[in-house]
């Protein structure tokens, strides 16, 4: 049984994309069921805004096929986020195949954005189309330039054998130290392990 929703999954990778990877891991299983959750976690994760969210699920009931097209590539991208940013967690490089991948959805999402003014001048706006897949534009976006232009050794994965959840997050710790995706969550459960171990040893050598 999924401890949480869409709409109320934790936003804790500090990243949109990572947020997104983060709807789904092991102890819960996948958060995003079909494509109106994928459309109620962007609304939650800020990457639509409520009337975009209204719209784009009128437009679904319409357009299953569409819908369910742009649901699959979601989940598709999804894994190539997680896979591309686990393997820069752990010191290593995305594969070519991921970044190949990235750079169609970057294109792709930067094909619906325009030059606009903006209170302090200029800067990008999303069109006003009923694209299925607006979505993950701004997802797209997100992991393209966390990729290239983040501080990538802040890029980090909850350490699931320890009691964590191998959520994907981005340190913003002044030391780079964190090792959690959550204190109050992972990083309690593992104190709680830690403190467990001690006590079963302290129990075993009272008893020898």
């Amino acid at each position: 049984m999924k401890a949480a929703s869409a709409t109320t999954v934790g936003l804790l990778g500090g990243k949109l994309c990572l947020d997104f990877a983060n709807t789904v891991e092991p102890r819960h299983g996948d958060y995003l069921a079909g494509y109106p959750d994928l459309v109620r976690w962007a609304g939650h994760a800020g990457a639509l805004s409520e009337e975009e969210v209204r719209r784009l699920l009128r437009v679904a009931e319409f357009r299953p096929k569409e819908a369910a097209d742009a649901f699959e590539w979601a989940l598709a991208l999804r894994q190539t986020i997680y896979r591309s940013f686990s393997a820069v967690a752990y010191g290593g490089r995305p594969v070519e195949a991921d970044l190949n991948a990235l750079t169609a959805a970057h294109l792709e999402a930067l094909a619906h954005y325009r030059i606009a003014p903006t209170a302090e001048g200029f800067g990008w706006k999303s069109a006003k189309d009923d694209g299925l897949g607006r979505p993950m534009w701004q997802v797209s976006l997100s992991a393209s330039g966390l990729l290239t232009g983040g501080e990538l050794d802040r890029v980090k994965a909850c350490p699931v054998g320890e009691g964590g959840c191998a959520w994907l997050f981005y340190d913003e710790s002044k030391n780079k130290s964190r090792r959690w995706c959550s204190m109050e969550g992972c990083g309690s459960r593992a104190k709680m392990r830690r403190m467990y171990a001690r006590r079963r040893e302290a129990d075993s050598g009272s008893g020898s």
